[in-house]
């Protein structure tokens, strides 16, 4: 069973709501009913729901980081790289 509801939504939460949506092909409305299921979830996630919110973490990092970002190297993010100071 569906319900349907109307909201009055500021500019401030419209606008972002709106560029999500445009940026992803989808409605608004979508958009704001996935928020809503999100802030409503007090389950586990699927790994099918965990892998496409990972995927849209990372997308959302990497469209963000500064011009010039590289990678870590493997040696960085190794047990040995991020406590040699402690060795």
């Amino acid at each position: 069973m569906t319900h349907s509801l109307t909201l009055q939504l500021p500019e401030s939460i419209y606008q972002p709501l709106a560029a999500e949506a445009e940026a992803k092909g989808r409605k608004v409305e979508e958009i704001a009913l996935d928020v809503l299921e999100s802030s409503t979830r007090d389950r586990k996630l699927s790994n099918e729901e965990f892998n496409r919110l990972a995927d849209e973490l990372a997308d959302y990092v990497e469209k963000h980081l500064p011009p010039g970002a590289k990678p870590l190297s493997d040696y960085a993010m190794s047990r040995e790289g991020i406590y040699e100071d402690h060795l």
